[in-house]
């Protein structure tokens, strides 16, 4: 077996399905949703006792002949209020109950998808539109709301509620009890059938919902460029056609929502206008055979009370169960990205910092080939053991792996063969610091981007290291100081300074392995003095790993491996 096989073999299996998805997350939140359920219940049954109350009352008021006084008795008054009090009071815990367990569960799957990105190769999240990341992380995780908030304990009311009252209405007449019976099945079953088309809908509409939101913000990032080229227009229209395609998408699943609930209207209202003619002509003796004779106006009005609320729990679920079809679509796109070990171990620890761990910080690299995943290896048989405070050299020329081999120690590119370690732990899971050719900036101040790596970071510390950089000038004399606004493209400020500036967030962020890609290329003689003066300063706390033709750096290194186009390099000491 291969190291990536073995790699494979030990890693979490990913989530089978969407539906499994949905399982793993309702188990962790049982309790919660079983009491909403429970509250469901209790809000049925004070309804029952409401609708049993008020039959009685007018029965008492019109056939005992009572005056409306003496049939408005204290007690039962009390009895109708107390139950109507009872029933919002149970409806307000059962939607706290479920509104907290899906909040609680989408917070869960947040952080585990959050988990995935951070453990996750980046070279497969590259592959990924960053739009349908946003909208995973937004939308798709927003659409279970529903589903647990909703759908799920509204698919065992649908069961149990109407039980209890089918049971109140047999007690009253069990041939009115049978018609509700009979009709009932009706109405699950043309929702199944309608929603299995429902559901593939779904999924489409997200996916298409994805897809036009990474065009969108495409065309948005290169908006420049197109405007260059003279073609907003064309550029325009094809988003035109995108989103109406979306729409269309959109439509359809709302038709069949739609559609859904006109025939459950439909069912549930010929349904109970049978029981009411059923109960009309008994009461005026047209139908005296079964059970007729004994219907009064207190059972009467009792069973036609309750009727709609025997379909009310189908309604419902009805309405809600557009909510399921929704987050399977979802879950379905988040499935292959969690694993049951993301959702239910902590994320985040803040775990002691061992000292004898941080002192002895040893790298090794053992038999490592790289390489870009479907591609053959680049440099294979990569050997090679770091101490704290030694630095390691990468050089040859062009396209031979310098740029692979960081990318492979960052975790960007995976590990074609061989072992990574960091204190004989895999390097995957220890913090590395990696400055680009090309440093990023984000659209914010000053402030903004130095704490993109170290958040906790105060306006004192990083003075300090933009004062150590020769940075400080830039911004002390300025009224906005550290609020000092810098764009994407960071206009404004030099090659040197952008470097000098992604090395700040390194210092203010440090991690036992730093990794450099041509550190001092295309600067300027005053900023290449500058990071070769701050690297000598950083060296000794951490390992760093550079690739560089530069002399200077050369004789910084304590070790030197020069990659060949054989795919064989060789190391210098």
């Amino acid at each position: 077996m291969s190291d990536a096989e073995k790699q494979a073999a030990s890693s979490p299996a990913s989530i089978a399905s969407g539906a499994a998805l949905l399982k793993l997350l309702a188990k962790q939140q049982k309790r919660r949703l079983q009491l909403a359920v429970a509250c469901g219940m209790l809000a049925t049954a004070a309804l029952i006792v409401q609708w049993l109350g008020i039959a009685w009352l007018l029965q008492q008021g019109i056939m005992a002949g009572q005056q409306w006084s003496e049939a408005l008795s204290m007690p039962l008054l009390a009895v109708i209020v107390l139950a109507l009090l009872c029933r919002v009071v149970a409806l307000w815990a059962q939607e706290r109950l479920a509104g907290q367990a899906s909040i609680q569960l989408r917070l869960t799957l947040r952080q585990g998808l959050l988990q995935h990105w951070q453990q996750g190769c980046g070279y497969q999240l590259m592959q990924q539109s960053p739009a349908a990341a946003a909208s995973q992380w937004m939308e798709d995780i927003e659409a279970m709301d529903g589903y647990f908030s909703r759908y799920w304990p509204q698919q065992y009311l649908t069961v149990l509620s109407p039980l209890l009252i089918l049971g109140v209405v047999a007690s009253l007449n069990w041939l009115t009890a049978l018609l509700l019976l009979l009709a009932a099945p009706l109405i699950p079953l043309f929702m199944v059938l309608v929603g299995l088309g429902a559901e593939q809908l779904n999924q489409r509409h997200q996916q298409v919902r994805q897809r036009l939101a990474g065009h969108f913000l495409d065309r948005i990032k290169h908006l420049t460029m197109l405007r260059r080229f003279s073609a907003l227009q064309s550029a325009e229209q094809e988003v035109a056609e995108r989103s109406q395609h979306f729409r269309r998408v959109l439509m359809k699943t709302l038709r069949i929502a739609f559609l859904s609930s006109a025939v459950l209207e439909f069912f549930t209202s010929v349904a109970i206008a049978s029981v009411a003619i059923y109960i009309g002509f008994a009461l005026f003796g047209a139908i005296n055979w079964g059970p007729a004779e004994g219907i009064t106006l207190f059972s009467g009005l009792a069973i036609l009370l309750l009727a709609p609320e025997f379909f009310q729990p189908l309604r419902n679920f009805a309405q809600f169960y557009h909510d399921r079809a929704a987050a399977e679509a979802a879950a379905q796109q988040l499935a292959p990205q969690l694993t049951a070990n993301s959702l239910t171990m902590p994320q985040m620890t803040d775990e002691p910092t061992d000292s004898s761990l941080v002192n002895q910080s040893k790298l090794q690299l053992s038999g490592v080939s790289i390489g870009y995943p479907g591609q053959p290896a680049l440099q294979q048989g990569i050997t090679v053991e770091l101490n704290r405070g030694q630095c390691w050299l990468i050089h040859g020329s062009s396209g031979v792996g310098k740029s692979t081999l960081l990318h492979t120690l960052a975790g960007l590119v995976p590990v074609q063969a061989g072992c990574m370690a960091f204190n004989e732990r895999p390097l995957a899971e220890q913090a590395v610091a990696y400055l680009p050719q090309t440093p990023w900036l984000v659209q914010g101040s000053w402030a903004d981007n130095l704490r993109l790596l170290a958040p906790a970071a105060t306006e004192p510390q990083m003075l300090v290291v933009l004062e150590q950089l020769e940075l400080a000038e830039l911004i002390e004399h300025r009224l906005d100081g550290l609020q000092r606004p810098i764009t994407e493209q960071g206009q404004g400020l030099s090659g040197g300074q952008l470097q000098r500036l992604a090395l700040a967030r390194v210092l203010l962020a440090p991690t036992p392995v730093v990794l450099l890609d041509e550190p001092t290329a295309s600067l300027d003689p005053i900023s290449r003095d500058i990071v070769i003066r701050t690297l000598q300063h950083l060296k000794p706390s951490v390992i760093l790993v550079m690739v560089s033709h530069d002399p200077a750096l050369q004789a910084l290194a304590d070790s030197q491996l020069a990659l060949t186009e054989s795919g064989g390099g060789h190391g210098e000491h």
